[in-house]
């Protein structure tokens, strides 16, 4: 079994890239609590996703323990993966760990981040919500602490193991060489499934890391722009587009860009079109997805006469 996963680092400065969109409230609380980690050595980069509201304002007037900084994508729709790529690249730190702004770290949240990274493996830690029991963390919290496995190996074991891409660390480096977040599906479903699509067509490992817990704030309904109705439309439309986005050529082209971005000339590297192989798979995942309705239909109806 080969692996990328080197051992032996510690004490690696680290940054936190927080995507934020149209939440001053809510990310001002993050930020003061990022002030209480037991290990204060650390940068916060805020990536804002395009934000309407007083965002910037409210960053400018806050003086915390930790350096920040931030930049403002400017865009429109969703573009989340879009600020994640820009606060990653703007980073200092050798270690690199993403957050959304509704995600509330432990106090050894810094801390186990900067232990437990390794080259070649992605670390993720659990994220609890607010108020609830979430069956999908308790399946992840059953991985065994900071073991490098393949990605295949957890979907066999663990298969109801719910691998997030929020609340991620990995080496700076190695988010480049990975290809950091495909911009190409600017919706909502699309992101983490094609990011780990292609961690694992890499060769990457992953790691659970129990200490690098966050608390999710509980969404309100529409708060960041995008309504629940939304959400389930675009994650339907994500299933249906990103197979054809997640093929060994197009992970390829991904990371060339991604290089090509790190050195400011993404320009350079033309994407290839995933048109052509869509048209083919539809009426194949149109089948399978009528399939999938009507089994679910027959064991209702099979529920009901027992």
């Amino acid at each position: 079994l080969q692996t990328r996963a080197t051992f032996g680092f510690s004490n690696m400065t680290l940054s936190i890239v927080i995507t934020t969109y149209n939440r001053a409230s809510v990310l001002v609380k993050l930020l003061v609590a990022l002030d209480s980690q037991s290990d204060p050595d650390f940068q916060v980069v805020v990536a804002i996703d395009g934000s309407t509201d007083d965002t910037e304002e409210v960053l400018k007037s806050l003086s915390p323990k930790f350096e920040l900084k931030w930049l403002n994508t400017h865009c429109t729709g969703y573009g989340l993966a879009i600020a994640r790529n820009m606060g990653i690249l703007a980073a200092s730190g050798e270690i690199v760990a993403i957050l959304d702004d509704d995600s509330f770290p432990r106090t050894g949240y810094v801390a186990a981040c900067k232990n437990s990274a390794k080259k070649g493996v992605i670390t993720g830690g659990p994220r609890y919500p607010a108020n609830k029991d979430d069956k999908k963390m308790r399946e992840l919290g059953r991985l065994p602490a900071l073991t490098p496995m393949t990605i295949d190996k957890i979907r066999q074991d663990w298969p109801t193991a719910y691998l997030i891409e929020n609340n991620i660390c990995l080496f700076r480096s190695d988010w480049i060489a990975l290809g950091l977040f495909s911009q190409r599906l600017k919706i909502y479903g699309f992101i983490g499934q094609e990011f780990f699509g292609r961690a694992t067509e890499q060769g990457f490992f992953y790691q659970y890391s129990p200490l690098m817990a966050i608390m999710h704030h509980g969404e309100i309904e529409g708060d960041n722009g995008l309504f629940r109705a939304a959400k389930t439309r675009q994650t339907r439309l994500a299933r249906i587009l990103r197979p054809a986005l997640m093929t060994r050529n197009q992970y390829a082209a991904q990371i060339s860009w991604a290089n090509a971005l790190a050195e400011s000339r993404p320009d350079e590297v033309a994407l290839p079109t995933y048109l052509p192989r869509l048209l083919l798979s539809l009426p194949r995942r149109v089948m399978r997805a009528i399939g999938g309705r009507m089994k679910q239909f027959l064991r209702h109806i099979s529920a009901g006469m027992k």
